[in-house]
């Protein structure tokens, strides 16, 4: 992180318009600040290009930090930016995403202020952008529902497919508004004291390679930050993404610039001496805080310390006074809280009120819990704002001090904005409130708020109430008020969950437990058993994971039925999972079956009637739809695991679905069982069948968080066998971005894998290729998918050597992949898939460069990991090469080896046959090129010449240029070798389909 030292810089505020000689105006001015302001605008530059920054501005408490940035404020509007800035708030840190809340209403504000056909646009970009999701924003951000109406709710999905979805559209709504017409530049101030959740979402904001035109600034205090914070620790993982982070660290004023600024404050008239002195003590009792410094000037103009003499025209001072009345004892805050207690008292309780609020607070709130009208409480902040403390947000607060109360009343959807000058001002009035009345104050405004609120605003804002009336739990002795407060928390704990808030979750919700009757088992136990529950799952999200094992335990002592017995012990699953306990996750699954009535079958389905199937009703009994979510969740651990329990796990789901119904889970069941079929039996029409159940029941239940899950599996395992290769490229496409949609980022990974992979096997442009590829290795990555992430960069490494950008071109070491290194870790951890891949790939490179024995050596070993894969186009592809090695080693070897060598062949063709039957477009030609070299080894020179033709014309008929460039080359070496003048011309024809297949496509 570049590191960029500064000398501070002022801060600014209004002091009233200057009708008086003797009144102090202090300058806004840059006092050497014009570097940094143009640090930031070089950042906008960049990012208006299409670029993704984060600026980072870190300094003391009134350093100058927050004024800096709102220097490029008004230049970024000017160059058609968008310039939105929210403040995390030190006594509003159970708010999750407060600042992003707060920036993204004030976007919302702008954008309602345009004409309505901009506002139209606005509409459908958003509702483009987020398809069927915009309930997820609208649940964080409510005012975005006024840009584009009333949404559908979303489906309920999983803990971690919710938050993939928050974040995915997220990161979705921030994409509209940063384009290149519109470059978006996100102010986020006071980042020490951001919450977890807005930490992790700022972090995916800024490391989207998806985000362009982006610019997130970000100021904190260094001082009140250790290696080991949050926010440190955050913009480290951001470094680790290589995502550009720039840091500008504010210090103090320089005593030259103190100088400077108290001569631009008193005038030039001032002997320069004494304004040399002057300088000097307040730098000695501000050390060049340039906020400090301000309030102090302040202070002692306010004490009468510092005069203006009309008569001779110039203001005067005693240092020795000043010195004596020991202003350097106070810190800032008591400073600040000296100047307030100089206010009016009505005007010292509403800053004290609005203290409470936060930062930033409205006029309509401050007057319900100062119990007076807009119209007195506007007044009573006056002398506030006349003093410098109080800021308003727009010019709209003048509105209640021009109108009467009663003319006030029909002045609608106005909404005054203020804010604190500073923190320091904030936590000064705040200070002013006894420590023995804190709780009391916080109490009464929750109770003020929630007496005066609908119920809808109740839900809109119900952190912030939640958080004022949490502070005095301990004074709560009714009951009834605390079993009410204990509801409310409820729905914050699940709103935070809901938002994968979930340290805010967990905070709400144990504050609720802490708040039922001892007896409330009894005397409420359906909120209690959901408390706890919500509770166990809000702990385990937050990886706090002995926490929700105690409370798991606990409640299922307590559970009064089987299903919600069943509910907890998917929880413990969950866990045992997290801790990489599949046995004891596999034996509890067996327990919850055996509760709920369900035994596990032994056996595949007998006599399954497709027909039948389609048609079955909707699942409806709770006990069988709890193991069928039971069975999907234990199904592939039970398959990495290899446990004996994978395939009776889903004969199971097969045969529930059979006797109560089709359910969302069952389509998954159908898809996976088709898979099985098509290379276990295998028997590819009926395989067939039940990928086309499984997609025709998905439709029929709606059950799109299915969808991604199916589309790959039908997609990779069954779609091949019946269709053209090709046909499966926009399934799996849409397999990705139904995956995104809805959460499955898991499966949107595996369909990326499998679109790149199938792209290759297709014969698609390598170039091109190779370019999807390097997009989805991104795209993994980005998603911490470690599985398909080196799924992704074995076949990109693959295209690299066929593309000739390799040292060794039978080696897979470059751009993407250390061979060494990733055959040493995937054995390590046992990953037969991808183990397989590096194999298959290994084979492919030594039989196209010609190293036979090599290509054999690694197609036998490939085989002893092929299990995962032999119902996926790779396997075929990997038959098809080991088959080619072999009978181009023929010659090489003695009689028996030859023997061996051709049983195999004979093996591989026995499966490529049936393939070729069902499915000719894929692997008929691959099967006639075997026969052709097998009868060239044989000596059956006619055969061989028929055979040639065939998968000649096949592969060029079906678009398989690879493989028609290859039976070219083949053909033409077997002529050569007859002594054919034939010859020549297939090594034309090889030659140029090789050129065809490296180059671009559709050109010579």
């Amino acid at each position: 992180m570049q590191q960029l030292q500064t000398t501070g810089k002022i801060e600014n505020f209004p002091v009233g318009q200057r009708d008086r000689r003797n009144q102090l105006l202090i300058p806004q001015k840059l006092y050497g600040r014009e570097t940094e302001v143009q640090i930031l605008l070089d950042a906008f530059a960049r990012v208006s290009l299409g670029a993704t920054e984060m600026m980072l501005v870190s300094g003391y408490s009134g350093i100058g930090k927050t004024s800096i940035v709102n220097e490029v404020h008004k230049p970024i509007v000017a160059a058609r930016g968008y310039f939105i800035a929210g403040k995390f708030d030190q006594f509003k840190r159970n708010i999750p995403y407060a600042a992003l809340i707060q920036a993204f209403q004030e976007l919302v504000g702008q954008l309602l202020t345009e004409s309505s056909e901009l506002i139209g646009v606005w509409k459908e970009n958003l509702l483009k952008a987020l398809d069927n999701n915009g309930q997820v924003i609208i649940d964080v951000i409510p005012e975005v529902e006024l840009i584009i109406g009333k949404q559908p709710e979303v489906p309920q999905l999983g803990s971690s497919e919710s938050q993939n979805r928050f974040n995915r559209v997220f990161q979705q709504f921030i994409q509209v508004f940063g384009q290149p017409e519109h470059p978006l530049v996100i102010f986020l101030d006071d980042l020490q004291w951001a919450d977890s959740a807005s930490l992790k979402l700022i972090q995916l904001l800024v490391t989207d390679p998806d985000n362009k035109y982006l610019l997130t600034i970000g100021a904190y205090r260094d001082n009140e930050v250790s290696p080991v914070h949050p926010l440190i620790q955050t913009i480290e993982k951001i470094q680790e993404n290589e995502t550009v982070v720039n840091n500008i660290t504010i210090q103090a004023l320089a005593l030259d610039s103190v100088n400077q600024l108290i001569a631009d404050t008193l005038d030039a008239s001032v002997n320069s001496e004494q304004i040399k002195l002057f300088s000097e003590l307040l730098f000695n009792k501000t050390q060049g805080n340039p906020f400090f410094l301000t309030q102090l000037l302040k202070t002692l103009y306010s004490e009468n310390l510092l005069l203006y003499q009309v008569d001779t025209d110039r203001w005067e001072w005693d240092l020795q006074q000043i010195q004596a009345i020991g202003i350097a004892d106070f810190n800032i805050v008591e400073l600040v809280a000296r100047n307030i207690r100089k206010l009016p008292e009505t005007t010292q309780k509403v800053l004290k009120l609005a203290a409470c609020i936060g930062n930033q607070f409205n006029l309509e709130v401050l007057s319900i819990v100062n119990e007076e009208s807009n119209l007195v409480t506007a007044a009573h902040l006056w002398e506030g704002m006349q003093a410098g403390l109080i800021l308003p947000l727009s010019e709209s607060y003048k509105i209640p001090l021009l109108f009467a109360q009663e003319e006030l009343a029909s002045v609608r959807d106005i909404k005054v904005e203020y804010k604190f000058l500073h923190d320091r001002v904030q936590q000064a009035a705040y200070s002013l409130i006894p420590e023995s009345e804190k709780k009391a104050t916080h109490l009464n405004i929750g109770q003020l708020l929630l007496n005066n609120t609908t119920e809808q605003e109740r839900k809109d804002n119900i952190f912030a109430l939640v958080n004022q009336l949490n502070f005095g739990t301990d004074l709560l002795t009714n009951e009834s008020e605390k079993d009410e407060l204990a509801e409310l928390n409820l729905i914050a704990g699940q709103k935070a969950k809901a938002a994968t808030a979930y340290e805010a979750a967990v905070n709400y919700l144990n504050v609720g437990i802490e708040l039922l009757s001892q007896d409330s088992w009894e005397s409420r136990y359906d909120l209690t058993f959901t408390f706890y529950l919500e509770a166990a799952e809000a702990e385990y999200l937050n990886a706090n994971l002995e926490r929700a094992e105690i409370l798991c335990d606990s409640t299922l002592k307590k559970a009064k039925t089987i299903l919600e017995q069943v509910n907890l012990y998917v929880l413990k699953i969950r866990l045992e999972l997290a801790k990489n306990q599949i046995k004891s996750a596999l034996d509890t699954g067996l327990q919850i079956l055996e509760m709920l009535g369900v035994t596990i079958s032994q056996l595949p389905p007998q006599e399954l009637n497709i027909e039948e199937l389609a048609t079955l009703p909707k699942m409806t009994d709770p006990y069988k739809l709890a193991a069928m979510e039971l069975l999907v969740l234990i199904f592939p651990p039970a398959c990495f695991a290899e446990s004996p329990l994978s395939l009776p796990i889903l004969y199971t789901m097969i045969e529930l679905s059979r006797q109560y119904g089709n359910s969302p889970q069952c389509t998954f069941a159908y898809s996976i069982y088709g898979a099985l079929v098509s290379w276990l039996i295998p028997d590819i029409d009926f395989a067939y069948q039940l990928g086309k159940l499984s997609l025709q029941v998905l439709e029929q239940l709606d059950a799109k968080e299915f969808r991604s899950k199916i589309l790959v599996n039908v997609s990779i395992c069954i779609s091949h066998f019946k269709k053209h290769t090709r046909e499966t490229i926009e399934p799996l496409r849409q397999a990705i971005n139904s995956g995104l949609e809805f959460g499955d980022i898991e499966y949107a990974c595996h369909a990326a894998d499998y679109y790149c992979a199938h792209l290759f096997f297709n014969g698609e442009h390598l170039d091109y290729v190779q370019e999807q590829q390097k997009h989805y290795i991104d795209f993994a990555d980005n998603f911490s998918q470690e599985y398909q992430f080196y799924l992704l960069k074995i076949i990109g490494q693959l295209v690299a050597n066929l593309r000739g950008i390799t040292d060794n071109s039978l080696i897979l070491t470059g751009e993407f992949l250390n061979e060494g290194e990733a055959i040493a870790y995937l054995t390590k951890i046992n990953n037969l898939m991808s183990l397989f891949r590096v194999l298959f790939a290994k084979t492919l490179l030594c039989y196209l460069f010609k190293d036979y024995k090599n290509a054999i050596i690694y197609a036998k070993t490939a085989l002893n990991n092929s299990m995962l894969v032999q119902a996926n186009i790779s396997f075929n592809n990997h038959l098809y090469y080991y088959s080619l090695a072999l009978l181009a080693q023929y010659f090489q070897e003695n009689e028996e080896k030859q023997q061996q060598y051709l049983k195999q062949v004979e093996e591989n063709q026995e499966k490529m046959k049936y393939w070729a039957q069902h499915c000719p477009m894929n692997y008929q030609h691959e099967y006639d090129l075997v026969e052709a070299e097998k009868a060239r080894v044989l000596g059956q020179s006619f055969s061989a010449m028929e055979y040639y033709d065939l998968a000649i014309d096949g592969a060029k008929e079906n678009g398989y240029v690879q493989h028609e460039a290859l039976a070219n080359e083949l053909a033409a070496e077997f002529y050569l070798a007859l002594g054919s003048s034939e010859s020549s011309a297939y090594l034309h024809d090889r030659r140029l389909l090789c050129l065809y297949s490296l180059g671009s496509k559709g050109k010579s």
